[in-house]
């Protein structure tokens, strides 16, 4: 779930022109089919976001009830040329 994680936060955040919240439950959708309880599936996220922000330090998000809170941010990548 890490590099998943890692993948939807270098895919989304260099795009954004606004601070977006996403859901717990639309992030619950994408990414906890496979956990039946909720509270064990939001833990689990939580401990694979911290590694995944860890590989981009760029990252600009915060977590709060409501779900994860994207803030516009570097790409992880510098673009060439």
């Amino acid at each position: 779930m890490v590099l998943d994680i890692y993948i939807w936060l270098a895919y989304r955040l260099h795009a954004l022109r606004d601070n977006t919240t996403v859901s717990w439950p639309a992030i619950t959708a994408q990414f906890g089919a496979s956990f039946s309880r909720n509270r064990r599936f939001k833990e689990h996220f939580l401990e694979c976001l911290d590694i995944a922000l860890a590989a981009y330090p760029d990252a600009r998000v915060s977590v709060d009830p409501k779900g994860v809170v994207l803030y516009p941010s570097r790409p992880p990548i510098a673009k060439i040329g």
